[in-house]
């Protein structure tokens, strides 16, 4: 028998974030389809760049899942929604501007080839892998065309044949894995790593 679930706009929105805050998934993923497009357009009015728009948006999801238990307590999830997006655009921008400042006298070929940095690069892609390997079919897959390929969503959700809300689920499910795991097994930061990875790519 199927379950039919109402529409979130029919929902009390106290109740839908209690619901989320209390760890419902669906909730939460329902949540997630109805706000993408919303917090997306307001990242790429600032990021200019379509693919890192997305992984802000991505990451502004994740952690609204990581601190689910405050949604108890928001009276306006609009509001709550656009501070966590300012907080983490602003944060984008400012660690851009000092990476920026910081690397402006040096020169991606000269760090590519050095030897020091080439290892360190190989050694931090083998922790990636090594925490991918640790998920699940599909989202192993879709974590890994999403960060290490640089696939969109579009692209991803035919090669593996699920819808594309699936792809997003999947994918901040696998980031929000990864970030716990990196922290707790190397005390790495996974925006950091990622951070330095795109670096080499750009």
């Amino acid at each position: 028998m199927t379950t039919i679930h109402p529409p979130l706009i029919l929902l009390n929105e106290p109740v839908l974030l209690l619901k989320v805050a209390e760890g419902d998934e669906l909730t939460y993923t329902r949540l997630v389809e109805k706000y993408w497009q919303k917090v997306l357009q307001h990242a790429l009015s600032f990021v200019k760049s379509y693919p890192i728009a997305e992984e802000l948006t991505q990451d502004v999801f994740i952690q609204i899942w990581d601190k689910r238990e405050k949604l108890a307590e928001v009276k306006c999830f609009n509001n709550y929604l656009f501070i966590v997006s300012r907080n983490l655009i602003i944060s984008h921008i400012r660690k851009k501007l000092i990476e920026t400042d910081s690397l402006k006298d040096e020169k991606l070929q000269e760090l590519f080839f050095n030897p020091d940095e080439q290892y360190e690069f190989k050694e931090l892609i083998e922790i990636i892998n090594d925490g991918a390997a640790l998920l699940q079919e599909p989202r192993r897959s879709v974590f890994l065309l999403s960060r290490m390929e640089g696939r969109d969503t579009d692209y991803i959700s035919k090669e593996l044949g699920i819808a594309t809300r699936t792809v997003r689920w999947h994918l901040l499910q696998a980031l929000n894995f990864l970030r716990k795991h990196l922290h707790s097994q190397y005390n790495i930061d996974l925006m950091m790593l990622f951070l330095f990875i795109s670096y080499f790519f750009s």
